[in-house]
C-alpha cells in the first residue's frame, strides 16, 4: 500500500522544479490550504438551512445585498410601524411565531435599563414559542392581538452575513463569532440581558453601532440564521417602505376564521395538548410548528427567489488565519479559548473588506462551482466505499472512467493528472491569480481527483476504500447526510435550534410534518425533554 500523503499539500508542489530543496508542505503553513476543506464548505453551506444547520458554528463574514423590493416580514404585538432598530424574517411564517400578544413578561430594558416602547416579543421566546404555545395575554388587556408586518426594502439593503447558525441562542459555540470576535466580549456592561443565550437586544445595538461608527454607515444591518433567515435591520423609518398590517388568529379564544368558522378553539400549544398532533412523547405540533417546520425545510437548498446577493470575491473567514479553530478535536470550530488579541487581524480584515467593497460588486458565483463539484462526486465516492462495489478490479474501472479525460496515456502523472482534473472547476481568469475561494475549490477538487488516482494503484479493496473514506470524513459534505424518499407530508429533519435531538444531527431522517421534533432522547442544544 502506497503512504497517504498529505494531499493538500500536494497543490503547493505543483509550481516547483525537480531541483528545489525540500519545500515546508503548504498545508503546515498556509491556512488556506490546510483549512481548504472548511471554506469550500462555508462557501457551499452560506446562506442554505441544511448545511448551515449542521455547520452551525460560523467563523465567516460575506458581503450581502437584499434587492430594493423584496418583502420582509415582523411579527409583534404593536399595530402600528415599527420606526427603529428591529428583526425582520424572509418568511411570514417566521414572523408568524412572534406575532402575538404581548403578555405580561413585562417591556425589554434598554442598556441603561430605562423602559423601551415593545416593539413585539422578545426575541428569545422562539423556544418557548414552540413548545409551550403563546403565553397567558396581559390580563389588563384582554383584547390584545398579534400582527404581522409585511414591509418592502425601500432600497438595496446593505448587510454583513454572519455564517451558520448566528442567530441561534445556544451554548455550543452558534454565538462565538458576534459575541467573541466582532464585538470583543463588549455585550453585557449595562442591565439590559447581556451575552451568551440572551442578550439579543444588545446583540442588535452593539452591531448597528458599529455600523454607524466603524463602518461609515456603509452597513444596514446584520443577516443571520436560526429557524429561518432573519435581519437585524438599525433603522426600519429609513430603509422600509410598510405596505399592510394585519391582526394575526387568537388561537387563545378561538376567533373566527373566514366564513365565521371556529379558528381553532382553546389552545394547548403547539404541542396539541393530550390527543392533539404531538400528542404525548410526540414533539412540537399544531399549526406554529408544522406551518413553520414546513417553511424552514422549503429553504434548506437556499433562500431562494435571488433575494440575497453574496460577494463571494471577498469574504472574512478565520478559516483563513493561523488559528486553531478546532481545540481538542473538535469537530466544529470554536473561539471561547482563544485570547482576544489573536482574533484582531480578522476583526481589522472585516473593517476593511466592508469599507472597500460593495456587495453588488461583480463576484464570481463560488457557491454554483462549490454545487458543481459536489454534484459530480458526491454519489461516486459513496458507492466507492459501499458493499456494493464488491472487487479491486471494479473499483479500479469506475475510478479510471472517471478521471480518464485529465490523463495523458502517453505519459503519466499523477500530479499533472491530479491538476488537470481539479482545474476544470476553476473559471480560466482565476487560475493565475487565485482569490480565496478559488484556492479552497481548488484545493478540494485537487485532493479529491489525487485520492482517487491513488486508490486505483491500490493492489488491496480494503486499503482503497480506506483512502476515499478518509477523504470522505475531511470533506465532510452535509449532502451525504439528506434523507431521500421522504413523502410529501413528510420533511427531513435536522436540528435547528431551539429543537431537535442528538439522533436528529447524527442521522436526520424523513418525520410527518405535523410532529416533526421526538420529545425523547438528549437535546441537541442542551437538556432533555421537548425537542
Amino acid at each position: 500500500m502506497r503512504p497517504h500523503h498529505s494531499l493538500l499539500a500536494i497543490c503547493s508542489l505543483l509550481g516547483l522544479s525537480a531541483s528545489s530543496p525540500t519545500p515546508v508542505p503548504a498545508s503546515d503553513t498556509d491556512p488556506v490550504l490546510k483549512n481548504a476543506n472548511h471554506i469550500f464548505n462555508v462557501i457551499h453551506d452560506s446562506m442554505r438551512q441544511w448545511g448551515s444547520s449542521l455547520h452551525h458554528n460560523g467563523v465567516s463574514f460575506f458581503l450581502a445585498t437584499v434587492p430594493a423590493g423584496t418583502q420582509l416580514y415582523h411579527g409583534t404585538s404593536m399595530s402600528v410601524p415599527v420606526n427603529g432598530t428591529e428583526w425582520l424574517a424572509f418568511e411570514p411564517e417566521h414572523a408568524l411565531v412572534f406575532a402575538r400578544p404581548h403578555g405580561n413578561r413585562g417591556p425589554p430594558r434598554d442598556r441603561d435599563g430605562d423602559d423601551k416602547p415593545h416593539e413585539g416579543p422578545n426575541h428569545d421566546d422562539l423556544r418557548r414559542r414552540l413548545e409551550d404555545g403563546p403565553p397567558p395575554m396581559d390580563s389588563a388587556d384582554p383584547d390584545a392581538h398579534g400582527y404581522l408586518h409585511t414591509y418592502a426594502a425601500a432600497k438595496n439593503l446593505r448587510l454583513l452575513y454572519i455564517d451558520g447558525m448566528s442567530a441561534g441562542k445556544t451554548e455550543k459555540g452558534t454565538l462565538d463569532s458576534q459575541d467573541i470576535l466582532l464585538f470583543n466580549n463588549s455585550l453585557g456592561d449595562g442591565e439590559s440581558e447581556g451575552p451568551g443565550p440572551r442578550g439579543e437586544r444588545d446583540r442588535a445595538l452593539r452591531a448597528c453601532e458599529m455600523a454607524e461608527d466603524e463602518w461609515a454607515g456603509r452597513i444596514d444591518g446584520v443577516l443571520r440564521m436560526e429557524a429561518g433567515f432573519e435581519i437585524i435591520l438599525c433603522s426600519f423609518a429609513r430603509d422600509l417602505t410598510p405596505l399592510r398590517i394585519i391582526q394575526t388568529q387568537s388561537q387563545e379564544r378561538g376567533d373566527k376564521g373566514p366564513g365565521g368558522r371556529d379558528a381553532g378553539g382553546p389552545s394547548k400549544g403547539p404541542g396539541g395538548g393530550p390527543g392533539g398532533p404531538g400528542g404525548p412523547g410526540g414533539g412540537p405540533g399544531g399549526p406554529d410548528s408544522s406551518r413553520w417546520a414546513r417553511a424552514v425545510a422549503s429553504r434548506y437548498e437556499g433562500i431562494g427567489g435571488r433575494r440575497v446577493h453574496i460577494d463571494y470575491d471577498n469574504f472574512v473567514t478565520a478559516h483563513s488565519h493561523d488559528l486553531d479553530l478546532f481545540p481538542e478535536s473538535s469537530t466544529l470550530p470554536r473561539l471561547n479559548h482563544l485570547e482576544s488579541s489573536k482574533l484582531d487581524p480578522v476583526r481589522k480584515e472585516i473593517t476593511e473588506t466592508i469599507l472597500t467593497h460593495d456587495a453588488r460588486e461583480f463576484s464570481w458565483d463560488w457557491q454554483a462551482t462549490t454545487d458543481m463539484v459536489i454534484t459530480r462526486y458526491a454519489d461516486e465516492l459513496s458507492y466507492f466505499v459501499s458493499d456494493r462495489m464488491e472487487t479491486m478490479e471494479e473499483l479500479r474501472a469506475q475510478i479510471t472512467m472517471l478521471v480518464a479525460p485529465f490523463v495523458d496515456y502517453s505519459e503519466r502523472n499523477i500530479t499533472m493528472e491530479s491538476e488537470r482534473c481539479a482545474a476544470q472547476f476553476i473559471p480560466f481568469q482565476y487560475q493565475d491569480a487565485p482569490t480565496l475561494p478559488a484556492r479552497a475549490v481548488h484545493g478540494v477538487a485537487f485532493s479529491i481527483c489525487h485520492t482517487l488516482l491513488e486508490a486505483v494503484e491500490e493492489e488491496n479493496l480494503a486499503a482503497a476504500k480506506e483512502l476515499i473514506a478518509q477523504l470522505m470524513v475531511k470533506l465532510d459534505w452535509t449532502a451525504w447526510k439528506k434523507c431521500r424518499g421522504c413523502l410529501d407530508s413528510e420533511i427531513c429533519v435536522v436540528p435547528i435550534w431551539p429543537m431537535g435531538s442528538v439522533g436528529d444531527y447524527e442521522k436526520p431522517q424523513c418525520k410527518d410534518a405535523l410532529s416533526p421534533y421526538d420529545r425523547d432522547g438528549e437535546n441537541y442544544w442542551g437538556g432533555h425533554g421537548p425537542h
